[in-house]
């Protein structure tokens, strides 16, 4: 594995799950006008066009190799069609903070398909970590009697999401680093356009034309696709190709933080001391998880 300094990827690693916690918001808004499967094929539509651009501008390598293509017909079908197919059809039967909390349980499965797949290791602090972290999310999810406080449908939804990651994580190792973050990230958009296209024109058809043009969510929308599709994955997938699986994906565990402020902030969703004292716990694990024994000599 190559190496990069710890100033870029972590900082990368923070902004991605920044966006990515932007977009539980920005899903909610769009919601109000349009449903799931019409939101994800337009964002997909937007990061496209935005990433094709990049690509154009900046003469990066446009063109796969045939071989490749399977390997990003996969990548596709984890992320974006699998995971934005449990996301935003999850995120309409729960609040925006707690899809961030339970997709915020993505670290506790990391380790085990990383080992499984691409024989990954980690080290005992990481595992310190990653327990601390998730008990942080589990604080944040359920009550003193240990019930949880979330949709059953939404929590299944959710976990499709959450599988889809893991999935893509894997998948997305496995694409030869010919290929520029950009590349994959375009492919990957305009693969998964073309997933949902029949599904669009299915279901979406009528409700598109009924619904017509609503500023107010098509802007969400369009956040969504620059951001959240294009920006925050591009800023991931770079970071893989230097770090462990397991240990990008402890930054997950900011996502519930970081949702959990934006929504009080933007859409008046409750702060609760329970919360308070998740997050805490869920930044503690954070840190432990990326410490370093230092070498005795």
């Amino acid at each position: 594995m190559k190496k990069d300094s710890p100033i870029i990827i972590y900082p990368l690693l923070v902004i991605a799950m920044l966006f990515w916690s932007f977009s539980f918001i920005w899903a909610k808004r769009a919601l109000v006008s349009y449903n799931p499967i019409t939101i994800i094929y337009l964002r997909t539509i937007v990061a496209s066009v935005i990433l094709l651009l990049v690509l154009v501008i900046a003469k990066k390598r446009i063109k796969i190799k045939l071989r490749h293509l399977p390997l990003f017909i996969v990548l596709a079908f984890f992320e974006p069609f699998l995971y934005f197919l449990g996301e935003t059809n999850g995120l309409t039967k729960v609040d925006a903070s707690t899809a961030g909390i339970i997709i915020g349980m993505i670290p506790l499965f990391t380790p085990i398909v990383a080992y499984i797949f691409l024989k990954e290791k980690i080290s005992k602090l990481n595992i310190v970590g990653i327990v601390l972290s998730v008990i942080g999310v589990a604080i944040m999810t359920f009550d003193i009697n240990l019930n949880m406080q979330v949709s059953p449908d939404g929590l299944m939804l959710l976990g499709v999401a959450i599988l889809a990651t893991l999935g893509y994580t894997v998948a997305v190792k496995k694409i030869p680093e010919e290929y520029s973050v950009f590349t994959i990230t375009f492919y990957q958009n305009l693969i998964g356009s073309l997933m949902f296209l029949p599904l669009v024109l299915i279901f979406e058809k009528d409700n598109i034309m009924q619904t017509g043009f609503v500023w107010d969510s098509i802007l969400p929308i369009i956040e969504l696709g620059i951001f959240a599709s294009a920006a925050a994955f591009v800023c991931y997938t770079y970071t893989l190709r230097y770090i462990p699986i397991a240990r990008a994906n402890i930054f997950t565990n900011l996502i519930p933080v970081f949702t959990l402020f934006l929504s009080a902030l933007l859409l008046g969703e409750d702060i609760t001391a329970q919360k308070i004292i998740g997050i805490v716990v869920v930044l503690s694990g954070v840190f432990i998880a990326q410490a370093r024994r230092k070498s005795i000599k």
